[in-house]
Order: structure tokens, then C-alpha cells, then sequence
């Protein structure tokens, strides 16, 4: 028993860590944009502020190498005075951390069920280079399989000559002939659509402090489409600008009203709201690296610093200037509070009367629906769909929608049917470049994004190429699988070393 554990831990469990630790790291570096949100939940959840997505990228590399050394050294039979004590140590850790891939991420996808389905939509958009490594790995691995039975004299001598190779031709041909059939997400068949328009998610929230006037301005300034927010009021009934429920995570609220943090929002008054800033915490702790890479100016730092709650008629006015296009959430407040039950008709009454309707794409309920179409008729009836369970096209329709807002983990079967049926399909929280490029080739209408400087600045879709182009790449993919079966398979073998009498 002690000798299996023994090997166990040197020769398989390492390469069972090292892959652990491989995806770790490569799910976190393509996620790099959600790593904010991440830190904030940890934040909350342990009640310490740290970079905890850095730290555990550290710890897994650190593990990954450890693991990768332990096998060389087997490998080398290299051994060492407490190689049995370090053995026990490293099995330890290993497990420990096998254990915590799994809880770890069991913990994303329950708290977070899209980044599940980001997963596949990375591996499909990116599957051309998947698709080659699979393919010449397995067909690497017949042939090899191959190519020991008929040194071992396994095979007959009448199918040294055709039969294997014939064998491997049909394997390899119908692997091969299936990514013709069924394409990655990069490749483009036919017109390239029209780029989506770009909405900037509570304004340059990646390069400015979120729901900040100077968010706004930066935003409109990169050429974006429009503008979405989230829309709170107070309790004397004035409208402002915040996501969360409590002012904590983006107010210096701790020092201004100590003991408060985590009251809610719409307790305050707007006098109250008024002394906080909301700016500084941006430059503090820097939550996408911005300021630490120098993508921050000496100037925008001072403007931060002295940014400010807004209220939303500031807001609105950037909105009817600069022309951009309105979207946003109505946080509704407790129900005790004094104005629960106006809160959306003041909301709605503040925003007609700015002057910007057609301008404004607004979520609203089926009741709340009749309300802008017997009022505000030019206003954009928008619904707020679950991208696990969307509704009909035809529904929405017949009720007197107009857009369809979901999230990117909607199929690309619903987004088809919304726009075939002539609805406008906008979709959130696009922060990344494929996916943005993904977007664009199902033809999507416009994207909600924290990363509207990069995606206003992208031309073309990223990694992306017509079907004939990926036909002939994958045609040279063919041959080059047909040569190593070939060769490999009738290769001559090693000369066998002769020994002198």
C-alpha cells in the first residue's frame, strides 16, 4: 500500500496538479475583466480587502511549478534525505488544492451561473486551435499505436502493407471533416454584420470612478453610443446614481458617516449623499489596474478625487448634449420607504421631462409598459430578459416591446429569433475583446460594456476569418496530418544495436 501511494504521488499526481493549476490560470487570465467583481464578493464575504484573484494566481503557479519539478526529478531519479517527508508534504498541499479547484469554482458557478456558459463560448470561438491540436493528437496516437504492433510482429504480414494506414485515413478523415460541418464562432460565413453600438456600462467604469459624472464624460468622449446607469432616491425623494444597495464599496462613507456602511442607500437624504465622495476609492484601489499601468492622467486624478454622488438630472444632462442614447435600472427602495410606491412615476416623470425621449431605452414590466406608450410613445420599450429562460419573440411583439436587454449567456438561437422578428438585441456586460468579436458575427445590435474604450476602438472582429480562408488554413492542417501518418507509420525503425562477439 505504501508503495502505491508512493508512486501515486510521484508520478501521477503531479501531472494531475500541474493540469489543475494550468486551468486555474487560464481561466483567470482570460477573465482578467471580472476580476474586480470577484474581489469584491471575497471582500464581503471575509471582510478583508485584498487582491485575492492575484494572490491565488501566485499560490497556483507557485504549486504548478513544484509539481512540474517533482516530476522531472522522478523522472531523473533524483532523490534526496526527506524526499519521503516532502512527498507527504506535497501530497498534502496537492490534495488540498484539488480541493479547492474544485470549491472554488463549484462557488463561481453557483454564484455566477454565465461564467459557466463563458466557458464554452471561449473554447467555441477559439476552437480552431483546439480543433488542430485534438485532431493531430489522436491521429499522433493511432499511428504510434500502430506503428508498435507491426514492429512487435502483432499484425499479419498481408496488413503491414494497407490495412493500418487505411485504418487511420478513416479515423482521421472524419475527425477532420467535422470542423468543415460545424465551424468555430471566429469563422464568418457571408456579409460581415454591422459593429454593434456601444453603451457604456455606469459610464468608463474601467478608467473612471462608476456612475461618476466624469465616467459619463470620459465615455461620450471615446465615442460610445449611449449611457446606462442604475437610478436609486433618497429618503426626501431625490434621484441619484448607484449600483449597489449601500454606499461602502464606492463612497469614502466609513470616514464621513462611521457606523452606516452598510445601511441602505435609500436611507440617506440628499444632503447626506452630498458629502460623500465618490471618487477617491477608484484611485485607492485601483480595481482594473488602471492607475498602476498609466492609463490615468495627473488631471484625472485631480477630477476623481473630487467627484461627487450625482444626482440624476446631471446625468440627464450629459445625456440630451451630447446626444447618446439612455439605459438604465430603477433600483426600487425598500418597501417602508416614503417613496416606494412613487418611486418609478418620478423616475419616469424626471426623464420625459429632460427632452429626451427618443433617446431613452427604458425596462419596464407589462404595466409600466402602458404607461410609456400611452405617455411617452417615443420612448424605446425595453425588457429585461433571463438568458436562461427568454421569452418568445413573438410575445414581446404582440405586447409592444421594442428591445430585448439580456446577458451575454443568452444562445445565439434567441438572439436570431429577436432580431428576425425585428427586435433591437442589446447585450451585457460585454468587457472582452472576443466576445465583443463574437457578438459582432451573430450580428448582435449593441453591447453594454465597463470596457468602452477598447471595444469603441475595434475595427474588425479579433481572431476572425471568412469560411474560405478557414478552409484552405484547415485544408494545410489535412496535409500536414497526412504526412506524419504516412511517414510515421512506414518510417523505417531504429536499427537495433549489434553486439561484437
Amino acid at each position: 500500500m505504501s508503495r502505491f501511494f508512493s508512486s501515486f504521488i510521484s508520478r501521477l499526481l503531479p501531472w494531475v496538479v500541474l493540469v489543475h493549476a494550468l486551468l486555474f490560470i487560464i481561466f483567470w487570465l482570460t477573465n482578467s475583466l471580472f476580476y474586480a467583481s470577484t474581489n469584491d464578493y471575497l471582500a464581503d464575504m471575509l471582510g478583508w480587502r485584498l487582491d485575492y484573484v492575484s494572490l491565488l494566481l501566485w499560490i497556483s503557479a507557485f504549486i504548478g511549478v513544484w509539481s512540474f519539478t517533482r516530476f522531472i526529478l522522478n523522472r531523473l531519479g533524483k532523490t534526496h534525505k526527506l524526499a519521503v517527508l516532502s512527498s507527504w508534504i506535497y501530497g498534502f498541499i496537492a490534495l488540498l488544492y484539488i480541493l479547492f479547484f474544485y470549491g472554488s469554482f463549484n462557488l463561481l458557478f453557483s454564484e455566477s451561473p454565465v461564467q459557466f456558459v463563458r466557458l464554452g463560448q471561449l473554447t467555441g470561438y477559439f476552437r480552431m486551435i483546439l480543433d488542430a491540436v485534438l485532431i493531430l493528437g489522436i491521429a499522433l496516437l493511432v499511428t504510434f499505436s500502430i506503428r508498435n504492433a507491426m514492429q512487435k510482429g502483432k499484425l499479419a504480414d498481408g496488413q503491414r502493407n494497407w490495412r493500418p494506414l487505411i485504418m487511420v485515413l478513416l479515423v482521421f478523415g472524419v475527425l477532420w471533416s467535422l470542423p468543415l460541418v460545424f465551424p468555430p464562432d471566429s469563422v464568418l460565413r457571408g456579409r460581415l454584420p454591422d459593429k454593434p453600438l456601444v453603451i457604456a456600462h455606469r459610464g468608463a467604469s474601467m478608467l473612471a470612478p462608476e456612475n461618476t459624472l466624469a465616467s459619463a464624460h470620459l465615455a461620450v468622449g471615446m465615442g460610445t453610443y449611449g449611457l446606462e446607469t442604475d437610478i436609486q432616491i433618497s429618503h426626501d425623494g431625490a434621484l441619484f446614481l448607484l449600483h449597489d444597495e449601500a454606499f461602502d464599496r464606492t463612497t469614502d462613507i466609513a470616514s464621513v458617516f462611521p457606523g452606516r456602511e452598510k445601511e441602505p442607500a435609500a436611507n440617506f437624504d440628499l444632503a447626506e449623499i452630498s458629502q460623500l465622495n465618490a471618487g477617491k476609492w477608484f484611485l485607492e484601489q485601483d480595481p482594473f489596474h488602471a492607475v498602476r499601468q498609466g492609463f490615468i492622467t495627473s488631471e484625472q486624478i485631480k477630477e476623481y478625487q473630487v467627484q461627487a454622488v450625482p444626482v440624476l438630472a446631471d446625468w440627464l444632462d450629459i445625456v440630451r448634449t451630447r446626444h447618446a442614447v439612455f439605459i438604465f435600472d430603477l433600483k426600487a427602495p425598500p418597501e417602508d420607504h416614503p417613496y416606494a410606491d412613487s418611486f418609478f412615476d418620478l423616475s419616469f416623470n424626471q426623464i420625459h421631462q429632460a427632452g429626451i425621449d427618443p433617446q431613452v431605452w427604458f425596462l419596464v414590466d407589462e404595466e409600466q409598459l402602458q404607461i410609456l406608450r400611452n405617455l411617452a410613445p417615443e420612448m424605446i420599450p425595453a425588457f429585461g430578459a433571463d438568458y436562461q429562460s427568454p421569452p418568445a419573440a413573438a410575445g414581446l411583439i404582440t405586447q409592444g416591446y421594442q428591445l430585448v436587454n439580456v446577458e451575454y449567456g443568452v444562445r445565439r438561437l434567441w438572439m436570431q429569433q429577436y432580431r428576425e422578428a425585428g427586435l433591437w438585441v442589446n447585450v451585457y456586460t460585454v468587457d472582452e475583446p472576443w466576445q465583443f468579436s463574437r457578438l459582432w458575427l451573430l450580428g448582435v445590435d449593441s453591447i453594454t460594456t465597463s470596457n468602452a474604450g477598447v471595444m469603441a476602438d475595434i475595427d474588425q472582429p479579433i481572431f476572425s476569418l471568412p469560411y474560405s480562408l478557414y478552409a484552405l488554413l484547415w485544408f494545410v492542417v489535412g496535409l500536414l496530418g497526412l504526412g506524419l501518418i504516412v511517414g510515421l507509420i512506414y518510417s523505417p525503425p531504429n536499427p537495433r544495436p549489434v553486439s561484437l562477439p
